[in-house]
């Protein structure tokens, strides 16, 4: 029995140093690597602008316009399963480095392990293929957490895509569990497209890898009629830039996002916000894709629902989309969730825009979304879950920073 109990309480000390080592790890990298992470500067263009919302036309417009690719093809995404519909990516990809367009495509290390697996067949085709996100000692831990959240796509130079898509079935909705994918993405032509390209070669030399611009990576670009301001962030600069934005709103306030962790300066603006009477609508996913995000949740939006905010869980599939819309007059498309790993960790990419039409293309199915396929969630719905839920919420957000 003396000894069960010795091996016990070996055992609990061992798992103790173990987290202690972590905690350790992430706390000495996030002083010592953090502070050198890149700032960006905001980049504002005219273009032409096409919202999409819906995975098959987004894809099929993509692969349209890599069909027509002459020089280049630029792709990088957080998320690139070889399934059927990744397994049609690669082939299209193959077959244009095949006719002498140069293929570069950028995937993360850990969440498109599945790519890995095809390296040689794609280097044999003439893809450029390369991983970000590497991880190494020291700060394991640390760099395990700093992912390159962003999904690019420019083709030659003169057209870019942007926003919360990856690709794999889920995006088209072909997976049972999840349903209908609701999600956007944001198709540029026109003078940001070069600050698009800027970012990818960037990402693409941060792994470690070498784009030769024959003069063609920044052609001439036309201006179009729509403003777009773009913005990189390497874990340092999304709460500030959306605490601004957010702090100007006289009149309402309309976010979607699959996941909701704000930072304690986030919910001061938005508790703020709602106290100088502006109107704060949140729609977010009933469906959950990690079991800690949605518990902790609940913690910032009980506080902020009874003091008159709408809450709206979409149930028709999962809601995928990273938007938000102040006053009808500026809206917010990116790459960047609503919570703290985007704010603090993650490699992201920021859009906003002021553009009347896609303003109303945004609110438009913002407003469809909510009226056909959601269901109001009020404060003593909160406040009734059952005393065991209610314990999971605690206790997921001890992980709040990790959210």
């Amino acid at each position: 029995m003396h000894l069960i109990l010795i091996i016990v309480l070996l055992i609990l000390l061992l798992l103790l140093l173990v987290i202690i080592g972590i905690l350790l790890d992430i706390v000495t990298g996030i002083k010592v690597r953090h502070p050198h992470l890149p700032l960006y500067k905001p980049a504002t263009g005219m273009n032409r602008l096409r919202y999409f919302t819906d995975g098959r036309s987004l894809f099929a417009d993509m692969a349209a316009a890599m069909a027509q690719a002459r020089d280049h093809i630029h792709l990088s995404f957080f998320i690139f399963e070889v399934d059927h519909v990744g397994r049609e990516w690669l082939n299209l990809l193959e077959k244009k480095a095949g006719e002498g367009v140069d293929v570069r495509l950028l995937v993360d290390t850990l969440a498109s392990r599945s790519v890995k697996k095809y390296e040689d067949e794609l280097t044999r085709a003439g893809v450029h293929l390369a991983f970000s996100g590497s991880v190494s000692f020291p700060f394991t831990f640390y760099l395990l957490n700093r992912r390159n959240h962003r999904k690019i796509a420019v083709i030659d130079g003169k057209t870019g895509y942007f926003g919360g898509f990856n690709v794999s079935r889920d995006y088209i909705g072909n997976k049972p569990e999840t349903g209908s994918w609701h999600d956007n993405h944001l198709k540029v032509e026109g003078e940001s497209v070069a600050e698009l390209q800027r970012l990818f070669l960037a990402d693409w030399a941060a792994a470690g890898q070498n784009a030769q611009d024959r003069g063609h990576f920044y052609p001439q670009l036309a201006k179009g009629p729509s403003d777009l301001t773009l913005m990189g962030s390497s874990g340092r600069q999304v709460e500030g830039l959306f605490a601004e934005k957010l702090s100007a709103a006289h009149q309402s306030i309309t976010i979607g996002s699959p996941y909701f962790i704000p930072s304690r300066k986030l919910m001061n603006v938005l508790t703020d916000r709602l106290e100088h009477g502006v109107r704060l609508t949140i729609l977010l996913p009933m469906k959950k894709d990690h079991p800690l995000v949605r518990p902790a949740s609940y913690l910032y939006l009980r506080p902020l629902v009874e003091k008159g905010a709408q809450l709206y869980h979409f149930y028709q599939g999962f809601y995928h989309s990273k938007v938000f819309v102040i006053d009808q007059s500026l809206c917010y498309i990116g790459t960047a969730n609503f919570d703290r790993r985007s704010f603090f960790w993650n490699d992201e990419l920021i859009g906003f825009s002021s553009d009347h039409q896609l303003i109303q293309s945004v609110t438009g199915q913002l407003e469809t979304e909510i009226r056909n396929s959601s269901v109001l969630v009020g404060a003593e719905t909160i406040a009734g879950r059952s005393p065991f839920e209610k314990l999971k919420s605690v206790c997921s957000d001890w992980f709040r920073s990790f959210l």
